[in-house]
């Protein structure tokens, strides 16, 4: 219930003619299929562009039109595995952060659906930061970061990025680290992102849906 209540939040702002960024996982196909609903019942005609291969087949099943990147997109939404109470959130449990940037990135909003479990007071509760590493380089960088007790993921990306989980110490400076990670050679990417707490719909058991403002 509470994602469905999420998911129909988010698809209820979308409107006609919009190019919409479609994030992974299981919150993330809450909103898909909320936007196939609106599809099937209103005629919504809308563009979704997919963040993976099972979003692509969960929106086709949907009945929604797909479309590439490249393009700007109207909206973009997806899940997140933990949000603290300054809008910093940690992606990428799933693997394609690097995609779901790229679709943020290319939207002028980027919602995100998550449960209330997701909302904690600190990463640290989390304590993972996934990064996507190019395969030449990922055996120096794991060596780089071994202070950080790099555990490397046995399937690649969708875009055969090298997926490996860091854990942070508590009370560090999650930003900086990122910023750290970011600088190495080979590094693509990192699973924190900067959100607004407007954009954060919070679904709830009973139906209800707030926001993490």
């Amino acid at each position: 219930m509470a994602w469905a209540a999420a998911g129909a939040a988010c698809a209820s702002l979308v409107t006609n003619g919009m190019r919409v960024g479609l994030g992974t996982g299981r919150a993330a196909a809450a909103g898909i299929h909320a936007l196939g609903e609106r599809v099937r019942t209103e005629g919504l005609l809308i563009v979704g562009v997919p963040t993976s291969p099972r979003s692509e087949e969960v929106a086709r099943a949907a009945g929604i039109v797909i479309g590439l990147p490249g393009d700007p997109l109207d909206l973009a939404f997806d899940g997140a595995d933990a949000i603290d109470p300054t809008g910093l959130c940690v992606k990428g449990a799933g693997g394609a952060m690097v995609r779901e940037r790229v679709l943020a990135d290319s939207a002028p909003r980027f919602i995100v659906l998550v449960d209330p479990p997701k909302i904690v007071g600190s990463l640290d509760e989390w304590g993972l930061l996934p990064i996507a590493v190019v395969p030449f380089a990922a055996t120096r960088v794991v060596a780089q970061l071994a202070d950080l007790a790099p555990v490397t993921r046995e399937a690649p990306s969708d875009d055969d990025m090298v997926l490996v989980d860091l854990t942070v110490p508590p009370g560090a400076d999650w930003q900086q680290l990122a910023d750290r990670v970011r600088a190495l050679p080979g590094v693509l990417d990192h699973g924190l992102f900067q959100l607004l707490l407007d954009d954060v719909l919070i679904g709830h058991s009973d139906g209800s849906v707030t926001t993490a403002a």
